[in-house]
Order: C-alpha cells, then sequence, then structure tokens
C-alpha cells in the first residue's frame, strides 16, 4: 500500500486527467477531498479490494457525489478496479458517471448526487449495525453547503437520538457553494456548535493535513 500522500497526489492527477478527457465538471469538489479519501483508504476504512462485499466492512458514503471521479480514482488506485477504466469516466454508456454511481462498480456502496441524502442513507446503516451488535462502522463524507438541507438536520437529530457512534460525519468544509460562498448563500455559523446541540462529538480539524487526519480519524469514538 502506497502511502497517503502518494495516493492524494495520484487522486488529484487522476480527477483532473478524467474530467479532462470526459469534458465534465466538479473539479473543484474531487480535488478538495483527495486528501480526505486519500487518509482514509490507505489508513482507517476496513475494507478489502478482493471482497468489496464483505459483510464485515467499513461503509463508505459520498455524500456530495459530484465529487464522484475522486471516489473512482481511490478505488481504482487501492485496487477495486483497474486504473485504466477511468479513462471511460463521463462517456456515453460508461458506468462511471459524472455523479457516483454504485451500479457495477465494487466499492461504491451508494448512487448520490442529489444532494443532502447520505447521511440519512448513513444513519440508517449505522442503525442496522448496531441493531446487529455488529463492529463495523459507517463513514458519510459531506459538503458544507448541502448542510443547508433540512434532511440533514433531520438525521443528525436521528443519529444523536440513537446514540450511533458508529456513524462518522466528515464535512468537507471548503466554504464554497455554487456560485458563491456559503456564508452569502446561507450562513452556517455556529457550525460545530450546532452539531455539538444534536448530541454530536465534533472535532475540526485541518482537512488537507494527513497527520490531522489521521489522528482525528484512528481515535473513534471521540465522545
Amino acid at each position: 500500500m502506497i502511502s497517503s500522500s502518494q495516493l492524494s497526489k495520484k487522486i488529484r492527477r487522476l480527477v483532473v486527467d478524467m474530467t479532462h478527457l470526459g469534458k465534465s465538471s466538479h473539479v473543484a469538489s474531487g480535488l478538495s477531498i483527495a486528501d480526505i479519501l486519500a487518509v482514509l483508504y490507505s489508513n482507517i476504512l476496513n475494507v478489502d479490494a478482493d471482497n468489496p462485499e464483505w459483510a464485515d466492512r467499513d461503509r463508505f458514503v459520498l455524500s456530495k457525489g459530484h465529487a464522484g471521479a475522486a471516489v473512482y480514482a481511490v478505488l481504482a488506485e487501492v485496487g477495486f478496479f483497474p486504473v485504466a477504466n477511468l479513462r471511460l469516466h463521463y462517456q456515453n454508456g460508461s458506468k462511471l458517471s459524472g455523479h457516483v454511481s454504485h451500479k457495477e462498480i465494487p466499492g461504491v456502496e451508494l448512487s448520490t448526487g442529489s444532494l443532502g441524502h447520505g447521511l440519512s442513507v448513513g444513519t440508517g446503516m449505522a442503525l442496522a449495525a448496531k441493531l446487529d451488535n455488529a463492529a463495523w462502522r459507517t463513514f458519510v463524507l459531506m459538503s458544507d453547503g448541502e448542510c443547508d438541507e433540512g434532511s440533514n438536520w433531520e438525521a443528525a437529530l436521528f443519529a444523536g437520538h440513537h446514540k450511533l457512534s458508529n456513524l462518522i460525519a466528515i464535512i468537507d468544509y471548503n466554504k464554497i457553494q455554487s456560485l458563491a460562498t456559503t456564508e452569502a448563500t446561507l450562513d452556517l455559523e455556529p457550525f460545530a456548535m450546532k452539531w455539538e446541540s444534536f448530541g454530536w462529538a465534533v472535532q475540526e480539524i485541518d482537512g488537507h493535513s494527513h497527520e490531522a487526519l489521521k489522528t482525528s480519524l484512528s481515535n473513534l469514538p471521540f465522545i
């Protein structure tokens, strides 16, 4: 397994290549989460590229589905499918759609793209694991802009109520939403305090620091 720093560089290069070849978009969305994905798939997630349907695997959900190119890139780099397949991204008839799709793509748990649904599905996954006394965890990577949607706060309330310590929400707080800033669109602050008021343990870290990501995500749950 290559280091997380090497993996993040490969993800970034592939995202640019894939979006260029497919003449697609959402380049910045993918680049913004490259370090998070690299740390997750090299150090944190308990998954098996040779057995994608392994019952005890950790579940990863990309809620900000428009950054799907980055997820395809990391999955290919860690062996879920050939890297050469990435050249089909966004091509007519390709299974590697612009917004991430689970259909016949090993390693993808959920098709997303319509924002505001990933956390809701993640809470269901986490509750199922808890009811089954299973050890696997659910990680949901979200955008800050989608936190304007009420469905996320329903899910956050649900998770707090059921004490889903096996559910980890990672928010890419890049402060950019569509054509403006999140502050100008619909201000989220005090953002961390909102989550804490719903019963969540919150850590704010530099999402591009591999050491900070490893330290935080290796010590779960941190409640």
